[in-house]
C-alpha cells in the first residue's frame, strides 16, 4: 500500500510540475511586459513587416492598395517609412501596440471565462491596434505641416490628424473553425495559480519519498521522471512550437507578424520544457542507480546473516 501511495503521489507531482511550469509561462505571457517583447518587440526591424505597414497606412489614407500607386510614389513612400520604423518614437509605439494588444487579449479570455461562451471561435474578440505606430510615423510629416501653414487662422494641430488614420486589425481570422475558445480562457484563469500548483508538486513529491520505502521509493521516482520526460517532450514539439498558419484571409501586416512571432515564441518557451525533460531524466537515472543500490545492500544483508547460512 506504501509503495502504491508513493507512486501514484510521485506520478502526480510530475503532472502537477509540467501544469505549473504550463501555468507560469501563460500567466507571463498575458500580465508581464518583457516576454511579448522579447517575442516580437524588434519585428518593425523586418522589412517585409516595414512594407506590410506602409501598404495598411497607404490604404487608410488613400483609400487604395498602395500596389496601385505609382512605382516611383510607392518606392518613395516604402523607402521613408522604413527609415521612420527604425525611429525610437515608432519603436516606443510599436511597444505599446504589443502591450495594448497583450491587455486585451488578457481582458477578453477573463471576460469570455466569467461570462461564459456560445462555442464559437467568434467569442473571443482580438484586434491588433496599430495606431500609435501609425501615428508615431506621420508624427514628422504633421509637425512639419503644421509648421508650414499652422498659422492659417482656420487651421490648428487636429487639423492634420486625419494623416494619422486609427488602423485596427482584426485577428478573429487565427480562430480555427469549430474550435472553442472556452478552454484557452480556463487555462488562463488556472495559469494565475501556477504558484499554488508548483507548492502541490512539491509537497506530493516530498511525500511520495517519505511514504516509499525501499527500492518501492526509487520505483516512484523512475516513473515519476519518465512522465516528466514525455510530459516535457511533448509540450517542446506541440504546445511551445505552435503552427500559426492562419486560417482564414489576413493582411500581410499580420501574416508577417505571425511567421515572426512563430519562431520567436518557439525560442523562447522551449528551452524551458527542454531542461524540464533533462530533469525528468536526472530522476529516472537517479532512480534506477537508487533501487540498484537498494537492491545490492539488501542482498550483501542476507550473505552476511548468520540465519541465512548454510
Amino acid at each position: 500500500m506504501r509503495h502504491l501511495l508513493s507512486t501514484l503521489c510521485a506520478l502526480l507531482a510530475a503532472l502537477l510540475a509540467a501544469a505549473a511550469l504550463a501555468g507560469g509561462q501563460i500567466d507571463q505571457l498575458l500580465r508581464e511586459e518583457e516576454p511579448v517583447r522579447e517575442i516580437a518587440g524588434d519585428l518593425p526591424a523586418q522589412e517585409p513587416f516595414g512594407e506590410a505597414v506602409v501598404g495598411l497606412l497607404a490604404e487608410e489614407l488613400t483609400g487604395q492598395d498602395v500596389d496601385a500607386l505609382p512605382s516611383g510614389v510607392r518606392d518613395a513612400v516604402s523607402g521613408v517609412a522604413g527609415s521612420l520604423l527604425q525611429e525610437d518614437r515608432t519603436l516606443q509605439a510599436w511597444d505599446e501596440t504589443l502591450q495594448t494588444t497583450r491587455e486585451g487579449v488578457d481582458a477578453e479570455l477573463d471576460r469570455l471565462f466569467h461570462e461564459g461562451g456560445t462555442g464559437s471561435p467568434q467569442d473571443l474578440d482580438i484586434t491588433l491596434e496599430l495606431s500609435p505606430v501609425a501615428a508615431a510615423m506621420t508624427e514628422p510629416l504633421r509637425d512639419g505641416l503644421d509648421g508650414i501653414l499652422g498659422w492659417l487662422p482656420f487651421l490648428d494641430e487636429s487639423s492634420f490628424d486625419a494623416l494619422a488614420p486609427e488602423v485596427v486589425v482584426d485577428l478573429d481570422a487565427l480562430a480555427e473553425d469549430g474550435v472553442d475558445p472556452y478552454p484557452w480562457a480556463t487555462a488562463a484563469e488556472a495559469a494565475r495559480h501556477w504558484p499554488m500548483i508548483a507548492g502541490a508538486a512539491v509537497v506530493l513529491g516530498a511525500l511520495a519519498l517519505l511514504i516509499g520505502a525501499g527500492r518501492g521509493r526509487w520505483a516512484a521516482l523512475t516513473l515519476a521522471g519518465l512522465v516528466a520526460v514525455v510530459a516535457g517532450i511533448w509540450m517542446a514539439l506541440t504546445v511551445a512550437s505552435p503552427d500559426m498558419t492562419p486560417h482564414q484571409p489576413v493582411p500581410e501586416a499580420v501574416a508577417v507578424l505571425l511567421d515572426h512571432v512563430e519562431g520567436r515564441f518557439t525560442d523562447w518557451a522551449q528551452p524551458a520544457w527542454w531542461v524540464f525533460s533533462a530533469a525528468g531524466g536526472a530522476a529516472v537515472v537517479i532512480g534506477l542507480l537508487g533501487a540498484a543500490a537498494t537492491g545490492a545492500r539488501g542482498r550483501r544483508s542476507v550473505g552476511h546473516d548468520p540465519l541465512h547460512r548454510v
